[in-house]
């Protein structure tokens, strides 16, 4: 249960807040403006799934609905800190289809795995590519599947290349948290393992976390959803780790945990990054849903108090965003108000006792609810990640689940990673695809734009190449007939 009042005050005197009542600052000038990442005239989307990679780009998925044939497709493009690929559809479904959930993951070998889910209760399909082709549907392997319920779903690669799958149950027989993982590149996987079997009863679990340490540590995240009060009301937000590759797993551990009060959990979506040995969970803590944070600094197995984070900042739009640059700060990003905005405040992690950043604003939204919002976007469902170090991308959808939007700048004061030359591509031999049931298969694209491999996205004035190219020959046979035009004038 939470601590009385008075303990959470005097608490409060000894962490102290981000910021006072005061308006944040504007930062929004270092931000590029929003640019549409969807389709064009789609307007549903899911929130997006992004993994940067080592070198130099970040690969972005996320699901739209076409409204013209019902049909579900999972989309995905590429970022270069620079330019980005135009999106294109790995999956569809048939009509009126649906993918509930999907996580990609990236392995050290260059592969990236892509697992998605059509119905609540399973099954889990399961496929990979190698990342440099993985815009080509005909590049990804023939799914597999895997018998198991997942309304929510993470999948994460260790550094010995081993899948592991976490998946959220929540219309099954037995809700809960399940673990499993592939040792063969998702061919066979280990019977699930059921991590909290003390759930409540008449709770289901929600905003699924999974992340993999350096030291190929497992961590998870999730809150508990009170259904029986037909409401999304949090009850209960609980972490677990594995510390040995999933093998054994410690007992959950709760970092909040609401009690009868109303100022407490309601909408919380808990977020989770990891930076070294250090563990940071984020939520939204009480019915003002102001934000909240805990951490650990030793994996895992022991945790701070609860901190404030960003003062008198409130709101929720489900979901911010976490990420790590180069020199190990947390950064997050979320839709607070007032003024309602996009908010982006770091944590040095050398000192996580001094606490966040004042929170700036990366993009506003409206100063007052009266003065409205003017034609700008609203901020749903944001994620964020970090290019080559330095360069913080984040994705958001206009409303619930609009269209999808990115912007992103470059963090000056952290240093440029710098990226790992691309893998020569081994060549293919020419094979006429077969479709595969729910795959859609698309032209194999150019390499990825932004790079010296890149076909550039304005073709050249081949007119003025052809010209350039006969210039000098129309100069020689002008300067030939002159002369001797010239010659016949003075005989």
């Amino acid at each position: 249960m939470r601590k009385p009042i008075l303990v959470l005050l005097l608490l409060g005197l000894v962490w102290g807040t981000a910021v006072p009542r005061t308006q944040a600052q504007d930062e929004s000038f270092l931000w590029s403006v929003p640019r549409l990442l969807s389709s064009p005239g789609i307007n549903n989307t899911s929130a997006t799934e992004m993994i940067a990679d080592p070198h130099g780009f970040v690969h972005v998925f996320w699901t739209e609905l076409n409204p013209e044939d019902e049909i579900t497709t999972l989309q995905y493009a590429t970022f270069d800190g620079i330019a980005w690929t135009q999106p294109n559809d790995l999956v569809a479904t048939a009509p009126n289809g649906t993918i509930v959930a999907f996580s990609p993951a990236l392995g050290s070998d260059g592969t990236l795995h892509l697992v998605w889910s059509g119905q609540n209760l399973g099954p889990v399909y399961y496929t990979n590519a190698p990342a440099l082709a993985a815009r080509s549907a005909s590049a990804w392997e023939r799914p597999t599947t895997l018998d198991a319920p997942a309304s929510q779903l993470k999948l994460r690669v260790d550094g010995n290349n081993i899948l592991h799958l976490m998946l959220a149950n929540i219309y099954g027989t037995e809700p809960g948290i399940y673990y499993t993982r592939s040792e063969d590149a998702g061919d066979t996987w280990l019977t699930t393992r059921w991590l909290d079997p003390d759930i409540p009863p008449s709770a289901t679990p929600s905003a699924l976390n999974f992340q993999i340490d350096h030291k190929n540590g497992l961590h998870t995240t999730w809150f508990y959803v009170a259904t029986g009060l037909g409401s999304t009301y949090g009850t209960w937000i609980r972490y677990v780790h594995s510390l040995d590759g999933g093998e054994n797993w410690a007992t959950p551990v709760t970092i909040d945990e609401a009690d009868e009060s109303e100022d407490e959990l309601q909408l919380p979506e808990p977020g989770l990054v990891l930076a070294g040995d250090a563990v940071h969970v984020v939520y939204a803590g009480n019915s003002g849903t102001q934000r909240e944070s805990r951490y650990s600094l030793d994996r895992g197995v022991t945790w701070s108090g609860t901190k404030r984070i960003l003062g008198d900042l409130q709101g929720q739009a489900i979901g911010d965003g976490l990420s790590v640059d180069s020199l190990g700060r947390v950064h997050f990003l979320g839709q607070i108000r007032w003024p309602q905005a996009i908010y982006h405040a770091y944590l040095n992690p050398a000192q996580p006792e001094a606490g966040w950043s004042a929170p700036q604003i990366a993009y506003l939204i409206a100063e007052s609810d009266a003065a409205g919002r003017q034609g700008r976007y609203h901020a749903h469902r944001l994620r964020s990640s970090v290019v080559n170090g330095n360069i913080l991308v984040v994705t958001f959808s206009d409303e619930a689940n609009g269209p999808l939007y990115v912007m992103w700048r470059t963090l000056d004061d952290a240093p440029s990673i710098d990226p790992l030359p691309l893998p020569t591509p081994t060549p293919m031999p020419e094979v006429t695809a077969t479709p595969l049931p729910g795959v859609a298969l698309t032209p194999t694209p150019p390499p990825f734009a932004g790079t010296d491999l890149a076909t550039p996205e304005d073709p050249t004035n081949v007119g003025w190449g052809v010209w350039l190219g006969v210039l000098p020959a129309l100069l020689l046979v002008g300067g030939v007939l002159g002369f001797r035009f010239y010659r016949m004038r003075q005989a």
